[in-house]
């Protein structure tokens, strides 16, 4: 009996060798691979790229935000609902300005405040959501109004505009609810890093890429590919003067596509590279260190956005003013929702 005992225990063993179980080789992978080199080279990098981010964003937002609070002084119809649009954007940037800081200290400090910790990471995922959703859904209200002009018209006013814009502000709000869960039950802990692994679960992940981000990216898509091709069939533009302006918004429309994507597909991978790896799908330790190293530099990077959007902002100003000074619908209505000159 003793025998056929140890044969058996024997055996067991050898089966577990060859195949470990799920659980085991994920705890021993993640204790026998480390990230300290990864944190240290992105402690590095983010005081290089988020201080300039930081000064400039923080002085080009207060002047967009003073601009378009200037048009909207003005009550002139035509500029009320992109002025509301675009300042709600810039706060949005604004807050993700703010949180730089803390973003770049606090990872340096091992398990601080729970409280203060969640209150800076709602911040800065509250703003970035919060800027995908607006660029979204200026894209969305575009497009309408180039296509649908007469009956956006009556969707478009003031208030009705200021109300949109607050539920973009509850939508992001509620969708941060999951952030509470980023640090529970674990022990040591640094603010944008070890989260539990129930932020990683499928119930959380999922919403998140497709909400977040895969559904707007393609609205986003549509808007601006049938708004440039409603602006190249408007005119035979190889005699009509006023193509050049047109071309200026087709660049326009596309240069904030390619912006848009830039700044968050690489985000949104790192996401789901990281997903696998939280979720036993990825093991080997040089593979999980390159996808942390990715995943940081995206969300580095991506936070140069806000001052990208500034671009944005001077163009829509400047046609503004120049509608203003001619007396004439600007083409900034062609470009930002703006609906009278659709119908010409």
């Amino acid at each position: 009996m003793l025998k056929g005992e140890l044969e058996l225990v024997n055996s067991i063993r050898n089966l577990i060798q060859q195949h470990p179980s799920k659980n085991m080789s994920h705890l021993d992978t993640r204790d026998n691979c480390s990230f300290d080199a990864v944190d240290k080279l992105m402690s590095t990098l983010q005081l290089a790229v988020h201080i300039p981010t930081f000064l400039l964003g923080l002085v080009l937002n207060l002047l967009a935000i003073r601009g378009f609070s200037t048009f909207l002084k003005k009550r002139q119809p035509e500029y009320i609902a992109t002025s509301i649009y675009m300042i709600n954007l810039a706060v949005f940037d604004l807050l993700l300005v703010l949180s730089l800081p803390f973003k770049m200290a606090l990872p340096q400090v091992e398990s601080p405040s729970p409280a203060f910790c969640t209150l800076v990471e709602c911040l800065y995922f509250i703003s970035m959501y919060g800027s995908v959703f607006t660029i979204c859904f200026i894209s969305l209200d575009r497009f309408l109004a180039m296509q649908y002009p007469l009956l956006v018209s009556q969707l478009r006013s003031p208030r009705k505009t200021f109300g949109i814009c607050c539920i973009l502000w509850i939508l992001v709000w509620t969708g941060s609810i999951p952030i509470y869960t980023f640090h529970r039950e674990v022990e040591k802990y640094k603010c944008f890093h070890n989260m539990s692994d129930g932020t990683w679960s499928a119930k959380v992940f999922f919403p998140l890429e497709i909400f977040g981000f895969l559904l707007p990216m393609g609205i986003m898509g549509f808007c601006s590919y049938r708004s440039i091709h409603i602006l190249l069939g408007r005119q035979d533009y190889t005699q009509d003067p006023s193509w050049v302006r047109q071309r200026a918004c087709i660049w326009t429309i596309a240069t904030n596509l390619v912006i848009f994507v830039v700044s968050f597909l690489p985000v949104h991978l790192g996401f789901f590279l990281q997903y696998l790896v939280r979720n036993g799908f990825i093991w080997e330790c040089r593979v999980k260190q390159s996808i942390s190293l990715f995943l940081q530099l995206s969300l580095c990077f991506s936070n140069i956005n806000c001052c990208l959007d500034v671009f944005c902002y001077y163009f829509v100003i400047k046609e503004f003013r120049m509608g203003i000074k001619g007396h004439r619908p600007s083409t900034a209505q062609l470009v930002h929702q703006d609906t009278t000159s659709t119908r010409g």
